[in-house]
């Protein structure tokens, strides 16, 4: 959601950082056998950057962003039948932050969420990671 020209290369990659923080953070709070070794091979790093840099979630996010035409929309307009993963998965993971009263602690998480089914403007997604 930060792929827009007016975001440079070293916010994007802070973000993506972010969220690999995050990621560690809520699976070692959940997982006994979480090991952080794993998210730096090519199922952990290598997918987080290819989900960013080239997936579907990123295409339809930033028509998301371009046109404000609804995630459902542009996934029945851009997929062909496919769904994206992202905004299901932020959903649950919110639902699980919220009832562990966590959403303090996972920013970016939560903006996610927040602008895929609240209507937050995608600049929360910044003004939040400022929040440190």
């Amino acid at each position: 959601m930060v792929t827009d020209s007016s975001t440079g290369g070293n916010t994007k990659a802070a973000v993506i950082r972010i969220g690999m923080q995050e990621m560690i953070k809520f699976c070692k709070l959940f997982s006994q056998t979480c090991q952080e070794s794993t998210f730096f091979e090519s199922c952990g790093l290598a997918d987080l950057i290819t989900t960013c840099y080239g997936g579907r979630n990123r295409k339809v996010s930033e028509a998301f962003i371009r046109t404000g035409k609804s995630l459902t929309h542009l996934e029945e307009e851009m997929l062909g039948g496919q769904k994206l993963q992202g905004p299901i998965t932020s959903m649950e993971v919110f639902n699980v932050l919220k009832a562990q009263d966590l959403l303090p602690d996972y920013p970016l998480f939560v903006s996610v969420y927040r602008i895929c089914f609240e209507e937050a403007h995608v600049s929360t997604l910044l003004i939040s990671l400022g929040q440190d």
